[in-house]
């Protein structure tokens, strides 16, 4: 039997999910050590795929400001980087550009899978960035990196896809180092190729959104959704007082 060490980082903005994704797939019981001075949680779990033993060995980054200084250490050896973004919250989606960038350095243009998570799709009714923005996002990075990217929605809370991007992410990484006699497993539901998708976000004219303008629409969606909150907290106050 063949084996093989992946190193994968698990990068993206704090709190959008991340350890919660490595815990859904790994367990509560897996072996980690925490190195909270450097900003980064190491933990590791050996699969059987066919013929071939993998070990995962997973590197879940601190997405606070503060260990950015630091953080590029962690991506060197990387052959998979999984980016990670809250679906509630579509700046932790744009930050995606800043962390890829920073991966792509970190890694000496190592890594050869990438996959774009959006996390927390249990939340339906409070979630701001839909599958098409996700996707639209996705082909505008791929256009300014080169990088093909595969997308998924997950949700850390119920485990919905994590063990599926896990699998399909081995198959990929096995496939990358050109192993032999692979089965090709059908792509799960969850889980997009982006480079087979043609999908972009339009205008009501037709014409392509450029990116500074669809960063400055969802500056305005979040200015009103503010100004609506108030407007709800106002009136709440209102309805207390007549009662």
């Amino acid at each position: 039997m063949a084996k093989w060490n992946f190193k994968v980082v698990l990068a993206g903005d704090g709190a959008v999910g991340k350890t919660s994704i490595r815990e859904q797939y790994m367990g509560k019981g897996f072996s980690s050590d925490y190195l909270k001075t450097i900003g980064a949680d190491f933990a590791s779990k050996k699969i059987d795929a066919g013929e071939n033993q993998i070990s995962h060995q997973i590197w879940d980054l601190a997405g606070q400001e503060s260990y950015q200084a630091v953080r590029s250490t962690f991506y060197k050896g990387a052959i998979a980087g999984l980016m990670v973004f809250d679906c509630q919250d579509p700046k932790t989606m744009t930050n995606l550009k800043d962390w890829i960038d920073e991966a792509i350095k970190g890694s000496d243009n190592g890594i050869l899978v990438y996959f774009i998570i959006a996390n927390k799709i249990d939340l339906v009714d409070e979630r701001r960035v839909s599958r098409e923005m996700a996707l639209d996002f996705c082909n505008r990075l791929s256009t300014e990196t080169g990088i093909r990217f595969y997308y998924c929605e997950t949700s850390a809370k119920t485990g919905q896809n994590i063990q599926e991007t896990f699998e399909f992410l081995s198959f990929k990484l096995l496939e990358s180092n050109n192993v032999k006699d692979l089965v090709k497993p059908e792509t799960p539901e969850g889980i997009i190729d982006t480079k087979e998708t043609e999908k972009i976000l339009e205008d009501v004219s037709g014409d392509l959104v450029s990116k500074e303008e669809f960063n400055e629409l969802l500056t305005k969606v979040e200015r009103i959704e503010n100004k609506l909150e108030t407007i709800q907290k106002i009136i709440k106050k209102i309805v207390e007082k007549l009662e």
